[in-house]
């Protein structure tokens, strides 16, 4: 008895062990799996189309809608990406009655139709962009073109997400991979407003850093300083207690920016993650006038959440000039920024561009050129790909139509009975 039942739950057992075999084989040939294709098929693709073919990979096959719910853009431009991979042989379409479904391609199939360096991927794209610009101009503008030899990057919002906390900040690994490659024949300096112990280790394919808006930089070995620094100090110490200890509000962040000595000599007050923001916003207008009060610097950022202390003013404008003779540089600079505080570095740049996170390029941007941040990437591979020559027909960019003649959004405050002075002189 006990046997015969023993013998009927290992027949149950193995049936079930069948039917299982028989579905994975059947799933393995409907969707073949993503690890059939290479990281560097991958990192062929665009940031925004690699997004999207992750997301197909993972589920095996998916609708726009569901895509969009994923990547949390919005439908129509999933459905855009979506439909470029199906055209460039990436996805496969299948339409059932209403609903449109996207699944993947044999990895044969792709390294066929679009080959390992996504050669033919990036002509279509810029022969639909040329076909696009002459029917609505009729004749093409003459391309700008400069042989870069030195490149600038700012980091928050450039080659880094914008709205990253401090401890996860990091440079995403495709746009660290052409960084490397580039820093091999060409120098690339860092010109940001985070301090150099925070900067150093997440750019290590840097030749150079301008760190806290010029107050401090580091070629090599070498420290170099803004003379007079120490005498702020005792002020900036003061500050930071004072805002430290009055402020309550969840989420409000006080960040000290420190020198390679560990003195903190600039910080930061973003209350972006607050959970009350009327309380948070009187708190931080209350230490912003005990700053005042102290003659320090104040960079306000127009409808931003977040404001900087400085002990002097500084400026990426000098701080970049300040390195590029520091690096020996003679020839074209391309500089990369992302806000109002680097127009100065875009007007002592040879060519300017600013990286923009959204649909509509900011008109704060005093710069010749944009690119979208998720195509850095793409842009820095152009440049590789075309021996560092730059052009203003690549893909990715778009020419800044509306270059500014002065800046807007950002003011700068000194102490009481002191003339309001400008950020960028």
């Amino acid at each position: 008895m006990r046997r015969s039942a023993y013998e009927r739950i290992l027949r149950e057992m193995q049936q079930i062990r069948w039917r299982l075999d028989d579905i994975e084989s059947s799933l393995s040939s409907w969707y073949p799996k993503p690890l059939a294709i290479s990281e560097s098929e991958l990192l062929s693709l665009p940031d925004h189309l690699r997004k999207s073919y992750m997301i197909v990979a993972s589920k095996g096959e998916c609708t726009a809608t569901e895509a969009s719910n994923l990547t949390g853009r919005s439908r129509p431009a999933e459905s855009n990406y979506l439909n470029q991979l199906a055209r460039t042989g990436w996805l496969t379409k299948q339409r059932t009655m209403k609903k449109v479904s996207f699944r993947l391609v044999p990895a044969r199939a792709i390294r066929q139709r679009v080959g390992m360096n996504a050669d033919s991927f990036e002509s279509q794209v810029t022969s639909e962009k040329k076909s696009l610009s002459e029917k609505r101009k009729g004749t093409l503008e003459t391309p700008r073109r400069a042989s870069v030899k030195c490149l600038s990057l700012d980091y928050d919002g450039t080659i880094s997400p914008l709205d990253d906390t401090r401890s996860e900040s990091r440079v995403p690994l495709e746009t660290r991979v052409m960084l490397q490659q580039i820093g091999k024949l060409l120098p690339i300096s860092i010109v940001t407003m985070k301090d150099l112990p925070f900067i150093v280790p997440r750019t290590p394919f840097a030749h150079g850093w301008s760190a806290i808006g010029g107050l401090e930089m580091k070629v090599g070995k070498r420290v170099l300083k803004t003379e007079q620094l120490d005498s702020f100090l005792p002020n900036i110490s003061r500050a930071v207690n004072y805002a430290k200890s009055h402020i309550s509000t969840s989420g409000v962040e006080v960040e000290e920016k420190q020198d390679l000595e560990g003195r903190t000599v600039a910080f930061c007050v973003d209350w972006r993650q607050a959970r009350d923001l009327k309380l948070a916003k009187r708190e931080v207008e209350r230490v912003a006038d005990y700053c005042r009060t102290l003659r320090l610097r104040l960079l306000t950022y127009k409808h931003q959440p977040y404001y900087d202390v400085y002990p002097v003013i500084p400026s990426k404008g000098k701080g970049l000039q300040e390195m590029l003779g520091e690096l020996s540089v003679k020839g074209e600079v391309l500089y990369l920024g992302d806000s109002e505080i680097d127009n100065p570095a875009f007007r002592v740049s040879s060519i300017s561009v600013g990286v923009i996170q959204g649909k509509t390029p900011p008109k704060t941007l005093d710069c010749e050129y944009f690119v979208k941040f998720e195509r850095v990437s793409d842009f820095l591979k152009a440049l590789i790909d075309h021996n560092f020559e730059f052009s203003s027909d690549f893909p990715m960019v778009m020419r800044n139509i509306n270059r500014l003649k002065n800046d807007h959004g950002l003011d700068v405050e000194r102490g009481p009975q002191e003339p309001v002075d400008d950020v960028h002189k």
